[in-house]
C-alpha cells in the first residue's frame, strides 16, 4: 500500500466534528449513567477500565499506559492525535515512545523534531528477507562511527529519557547528550544477544547520541517521560505504525526483545490495528489469518497479563477491480467483509474488544464517499484518509473505548 501522505496541520470544522461525534454516540447506543456510576464495562476492555479506576480513585501511581501497533494509518499523528490529546487532558501527559531516528520519510510524531546525520542504516522488518533484531517499533537504526549523530527536541522538557537498544557480545558503547550537559558513556554490551534498556533521569528538551566507535550500536526506540506532581499519574500512548504492514509482520520481531519490552512498558491497553493491508490481499487465508492473529493475543498477554486487547475492524477501502461494486468503477475488495467478521468472531472467542472501523465511517462504499466530499476525508486511492477523515475517526475510536464511562459526571466514575 501507499504512504498515508505529506503531514499537515488541519483545522476540522468544530461543527461538523461536534455533528460526527454524535452520531458515533448515538450508534453505539450510549446512555448517560448516573453521576458517579460506572456503566459496565465493554466487553475485552475489562483490564483497562479497572486501570482507570485505580487511577480516578488515586490508588495508581504509575501512568495509565496503551500500546497501538499497526499499519500506514497510524505511521502519522492523525488518527491517533485526538486520542492521545484526549487521554492527555484527562489523565495528564506522561510522555511516549518514539521509533529510531527518522525510520520514513514523513515520520513527524506531534511535539518532536528528529533528526539523523552521518553513516546511520535503518532497516525495516516489513520485509521478509530482513534479517536481524527487532522490537515493537518495527525499525532498528545501527551505525559504529561517532560522526553518526542522532537528535531529538521535544515541545516540553522532559523528566526522563530511555534508549531502548539491540545489544549482544560484540555491540559498542552510545554516546548521549541531555541538554547542555556532558555526555554519557553508556555500554550496550550484553553476554547473549537481547534487549538493553537504559534510562537516565533528565531535565532537558533535548537529546543527541553517537556512537562511541568502539563497535556497532541498534537503537530500536527510545521513549521520553514527563514527571506529574500534582493530580492523577498521566497517560503515555505509543502508536508505532508501518507503511503496507499487515500482522504477519510481528513474526519477524525478536520474542524475547518484544517480551522484554512488554513486560517493561506494563501496558493496560494493547491495540492492534491491522487488516487493511490483508483485506486487500484476495487469497488471504482467513483461517491462517485467525490463527496468526489468536498467536498474537497469546504473546501479548503472556508478556503482559495486565493489559486489555483491543481488535481494530479495518476501515472501508475500495478499489478499481474485482470485488463487490460500490459506485464510478470502485468496489470493495472480496476479502475485506469476511476479514471483519473473522476478526470480530476471534474478539469473542478470546475477550477482545473489537472495534468495526468500516461501521464507524458509515458502512461498506463509505470511503468512496469520503474521497468525494468537499474537501475531501480520503485520499483518491479509496485506502487512506486525509487528515481530517482520520481524526474524526479518532474520535470515533475514543467514543468506543471511553464514551461510556466520560458520560459520567466530569468522566470519573466510582467502581
Amino acid at each position: 500500500m501507499t504512504g498515508a501522505g505529506p503531514a499537515r496541520s488541519t483545522d476540522i470544522s468544530r461543527a461538523r466534528a461536534a455533528r460526527f461525534a454524535a452520531a458515533i454516540l448515538l450508534a453505539l447506543c450510549i446512555a448517560p449513567a448516573h453521576a458517579g456510576d460506572c456503566p459496565p464495562s465493554p466487553p475485552g476492555l475489562q483490564s483497562f477500565n479497572a486501570a482507570i479506576d485505580a487511577v480516578d480513585a488515586g490508588t495508581r501511581a504509575h501512568p495509565l499506559t496503551v500500546l497501538h501497533l499497526g499499519d500506514s494509518h497510524i505511521s502519522l499523528d492523525h488518527l491517533t492525535r485526538p486520542l492521545r490529546a484526549r487521554w492527555q487532558v484527562r489523565f495528564g501527559d506522561a510522555g511516549r515512545g518514539l521509533m529510531p531516528g527518522v525510520p520514513f520519510r514523513y515520520y513527524a510524531p506531534d511535539g518532536f523534531a528528529l533528526s539523523m546525520r552521518g553513516p546511520w542504516v535503518v532497516v525495516s522488518s516489513l520485509l521478509r528477507t530482513t534479517e536481524g533484531p527487532f522490537g515493537i517499533q518495527g525499525f532498528r537504526a545501527s551505525a559504529d562511527g561517532h560522526d553518526a549523530v542522532m537528535t531529538m527536541t521535544a515541545d516540553a522538557s522532559f523528566s526522563a529519557l530511555t534508549l531502548e537498544l539491540a545489544g549482544g557480545p560484540d555491540t559498542g558503547t552510545v554516546m548521549l547528550k541531555l541538554g547542555d550537559a556532558a555526555p554519557f558513556r553508556l555500554s550496550t554490551r550484553r553476554a547473549t544477544p537481547g534487549l538493553v534498556r537504559l534510562t537516565l533521569p533528565a531535565a532537558a528538551n533535548r537529546a543527541a547520541l553517537w556512537p562511541a566507535g568502539n563497535g556497532p550500536v541498534h537503537l530500536l526506540g527510545w521513549s521520553i517521560a514527563h514527571a506529574i506532581h500534582d493530580g492523577p499519574p498521566g497517560v503515555r500512548y505509543d502508536s508505532h505504525g508501518i507503511v503496507a504492514a499487515t500482522a504477519a509482520i510481528t513474526e519477524r520481531w525478536d520474542k524475547e526483545i518484544v517480551d522484554a519490552q512488554l513486560a517493561a512498558l506494563a501496558p493496560d491497553l494493547v491495540i492492534l490495528g491491522y487488516g487493511t493491508n490483508e483485506g486487500f490481499d484476495n487469497g488471504l487465508d482467513l483461517g491462517a489469518h485467525k490463527a496468526l492473529l489468536g498467536g498474537l493475543i497469546d504473546r501479548i498477554r503472556a508478556a503482559a497479563p495486565g493489559a486489555s486487547l483491543a481488535l481494530l475492524g479495518p476501515f472501508d477501502g475500495a478499489r478499481q477491480g474485482t470485488g463487490e461494486a460500490c459506485d464510478d468503477g470502485w468496489a470493495t475488495p472480496p476479502k475485506l467483509g469476511p476479514l471483519r467478521e473473522t476478526m470480530r468472531a476471534l474478539a469473542a472467542e478470546d475477550s477482545a474488544f473489537y472495534w468495526d472501523g468500516e461501521a464507524a465511517m458509515g458502512g461498506r462504499c463509505s470511503v468512496h464517499r469520503w474521497a468525494m466530499e468537499t474537501p475531501p476525508l480520503a485520499y483518491a486511492d479509496r485506502v487512506h484518509l486525509r487528515p481530517d477523515g482520520a481524526a474524526l475517526l479518532g474520535e470515533a475510536l475514543w467514543a468506543a473505548l471511553m464514551g461510556p464511562r466520560e458520560t459520567t459526571k466530569g468522566g470519573i466514575c466510582r467502581p
